[in-house]
């Protein structure tokens, strides 16, 4: 077993509840090449985070990964981008040479797919290399002549897309691409716009009315609703994404958490041989890290010990059956205060393998 550091001061708890009261959809502001969200109850009030920057085309196709990384396309690369300041950074070209452009994404847990279209001819699904940005043709569906402009995974595997040619969101199977008239939308949709669904499989549609000439939020189901739910405060939103909840890969028991005793932090779930970390922290934001020394992370809270080094209780490595355990002396000045615990293993970008944020008071 390897210790890496000791357990240092605390600063104060900022842990602090959300003031949504729906679910909060992110969104690119078009005009404005403004990344922001809004609430899905008041989709009227665009709250802006930053200017992506990404001036090399139109901006679409903003998702999150499911492990808090956001992305967003421009129709031929991908860019990750700064959920704290909006700023995207490329990270490569999809590589796409059937003609078209990438028009939507969809994250299905593990995978982010693409929907690319060339309007009015053909639409066809690729899987987003998050590393490369490089893009992999799956398959064209059978829609003919159609033109998507939206994708969205529903929590039970369901894919639903969006054609503005013959203005209806369809089913499409992701394996053979083959499709079924879902719904028809009572309007004529245009232009760019976007669709996503939330970890109950609530789906929504951010559109765009030709008829009405207006940003217009709609939510739906896979049983077939479809229902207006407010106007819309920018014009034009052309990528929007709820951030599901990422499933939890490690999982992490923390027992004895007592002053001036010896905790043990148990973890499992891991690869044989991988080496993993659990951190600590008392609140604060989130900490992101890529690609860091072989690993990445979004951690729950702040991890960050005066901007320099990492809060770490210990590192090791996984036994053949996938777990390990940690111990730590727990200094007694902590006695009451609760601490926020969380597991990373390392060797899994892009897609992060961690635990849930483990909170407990030390007795």
């Amino acid at each position: 077993m390897k210790r890496i550091s000791s357990i240092l001061a605390l600063g104060a708890l900022a842990i602090t509840g959300s003031a949504f009261a729906g679910d909060t959809i992110w969104g690119i502001d078009n005009g404005a090449d403004m990344i922001g969200t809004f609430d899905s109850d008041a989709p009227g009030v665009f709250n802006g985070i930053g200017n992506s920057g990404i001036t090399s085309g139109f901006v679409n196709s903003l998702e999150f990964d499911g492990n808090g990384n956001l992305y967003a396309s421009d129709g031929v690369s991908l860019f990750s981008v700064d959920r704290g300041t909006g700023a995207g950074t490329m990270v490569g070209g999809h590589g796409l040479t059937f003609g078209g452009t990438v028009s939507d994404f969809s994250f299905d847990g593990s995978t982010m797919w693409a929907i690319g279209t060339v309007c009015g001819v053909e639409s066809r699904l690729f899987n987003v290399d998050l590393n490369s940005g490089a893009a992999t043709d799956m398959c064209t569906t059978d829609v003919a002549g159609a033109c998507d402009v939206g994708l969205a995974f529903d929590g039970a595997g369901n894919l639903f897309a969006h054609d503005i040619v013959s203005d209806a969101i369809y089913m499409v199977d992701s394996g053979t691409c083959a499709a079924r008239s879902f719904i028809t939308l009572p309007y004529d949709s245009n232009f760019g716009q976007g669709m996503t669904s939330d970890d109950n499989g609530q789906g929504y549609h951010v559109a765009f009315n030709s008829t009405a000439f207006a940003g217009e939020l709609y939510d739906f189901d896979a049983a077939g609703n479809y229902d207006f739910v407010g106007t819309l405060s920018p014009l034009q939103i052309a990528g929007a994404d709820v951030e599901v909840a990422s499933q939890s890969c490690l999982s992490l028991v923390v027992a004895n958490l007592v002053g001036g005793d010896t905790a043990a932090f148990e973890v499992a779930g891991g690869q044989p041989g991988h080496r993993a970390v659990v951190v600590w922290g008392a609140g604060g934001t989130n900490s992101v890290f890529e690609d860091v020394n072989g690993w990445c992370a979004t951690f729950g809270f702040d991890v960050k010990l005066k901007g320099r080094k990492i809060r770490i209780v210990g590192s090791d490595v996984f036994n053949d059956d996938g777990e390990m355990t940690i111990l730590r002396g727990i200094n007694e000045i902590y006695t009451g205060k609760e601490l926020l615990f969380q597991a990373a293993e390392r060797e899994t970008c892009p897609g992060e393998c961690m635990s849930d944020v483990v909170a407990d008071t030390v007795g």
